[in-house]
């Protein structure tokens, strides 16, 4: 049992370090990046936004309306929107909205025979005129200021993609808020690894790209085969055509997103094991490695912690373990969320981390092996 207690404390150890590195590089990229606040006075840059909607007959009259109010002058910038087969009435408020809409030019398109959002943003782009464009989600919301920040950061830096901050909104109970504490980890992270030079994460609820890039691009550049990954399968093709110093990450309050929480724990679930299960389509060796660190990190404090109620020795080193994680996190997360103007939340971080460490761990094995529905559809 000694033995066996100290080959897996070794074990631990290598885990461990691998995970301090990644932390200590996304966290040392997150305060490299350069605050981007100031509004361009003068704007030329024209900008397309392209929002698929799939039944959001709940949410679409509120991403429209925020997105037609945008501070951004109206002769620069179009709305595209792509009905994905809707069966409510998301098409026909699209289309009410469009009538009487004359500032911004609102258009409409459906796919056909095609389905999903990647084929929804290939259809968009046929039709795009915008230098810019803007990819967002029809369930989120949108500051007045969010295009102008998007494009101070595309004026500025002149990158081929953008990354930019989402939060998630949820009805402020425990379970709305882990959602919020564990979905802010994410963009944290995916923020600091820009920083560092090596792009690995983007939410495809806030992002933006060149025009002229996107058509350099091959065309399974979002590989169309698998039903989710369109942001990080994009971001990675620009990665490789055009190199990580020219992808960006839009550190501006005004460049916040906000989307809408899962109201039930099966929503959740089956979320991330969608986003889970394209890992396996995955090429970019450092995303592989942090990943794999990540996972890694999370299974072995889930297995000391399983292994202490047959071997008491195990609950010091699950302890151990889980302490250094949450140290590791914090400076990352805190700093974060000070940024997003959510640091009174930052402090329950420590208190969620169990939790999320159980739901990684779950999400990361069930994906690989579980195929689940997502608005009515199998994964693939």
């Amino acid at each position: 049992m000694v033995v066996e207690i100290s080959s897996f404390y070794i074990v631990s150890l290598i885990i461990v370090c691998g995970y301090a590195g990644i932390l200590a590089w996304f966290t040392r990229g997150w305060y490299r990046l350069e605050m981007c606040e100031l509004k361009a006075e003068h704007p030329s840059t024209t900008v397309t936004i392209i929002v698929p909607a799939r039944n959001e007959e709940s949410f679409i009259r509120q991403c429209l309306e925020g997105l037609i109010a945008q501070d951004f002058p109206g002769q620069l910038f179009e709305i595209i929107v792509v009905d994905d087969h809707s069966n409510d009435s998301t098409l026909q408020i699209v289309r009410d909205i469009a009538q009487f809409t004359d500032r911004i030019k609102l258009r409409v398109y459906s796919l056909s025979e095609a389905e999903g959002k990647k084929a929804a943003i290939k259809l968009a782009m046929k039709f795009a005129t915008g230098t810019l464009v803007l990819c967002t989600d029809a369930d989120c919301s949108h500051p007045k200021g969010w295009i102008s920040a998007m494009v101070k950061c595309f004026e500025l830096e002149s990158p081929v993609f953008i990354s930019a901050p989402v939060l998630l909104k949820s009805n402020g109970r425990f379970f709305g808020l882990f959602q919020e504490l564990e979905f802010m980890s994410l963009i944290a992270s995916g923020a600091g690894a820009i920083g560092s030079g090596t792009p690995v994460m983007c939410n495809g609820a806030n992002l933006g790209f060149s025009s002229k890039a996107y058509k350099n691009l091959r065309d399974d550049a979002m590989k169309a085969d698998l039903s989710s990954g369109d942001d990080v399968f994009l971001m990675l093709s620009m990665k490789k055509a055009f190199g990580s110093s020219k992808i960006a990450f839009a550190k501006n309050k005004d460049a916040i997103v906000i989307a809408q929480a899962a109201r039930t724990m099966s929503g959740l679930v089956k979320q991330r094991l969608r986003w889970v299960s394209k890992s396996h389509a995955y090429r970019d060796a450092f995303l592989i490695f942090t990943a794999l660190s990540v996972m890694s990190m999370n299974s072995v404090i889930v297995v000391a912690f399983v292994a202490g109620f047959f071997s008491p020795g195990y609950f010091w080193l699950f302890s151990g373990i889980l302490l250094l994680k949450i140290l590791l996190d914090f400076p990352l997360l805190v700093s974060f969320a000070r940024f997003a103007g959510e640091q009174k939340k930052a402090w329950l971080i420590p208190l969620i981390q169990p939790l999320v460490v159980l739901f990684t761990t779950f999400s990361a094995i069930a994906g690989n092996l579980v195929k689940v529905s997502w608005k009515g559809r199998k994964n693939s």
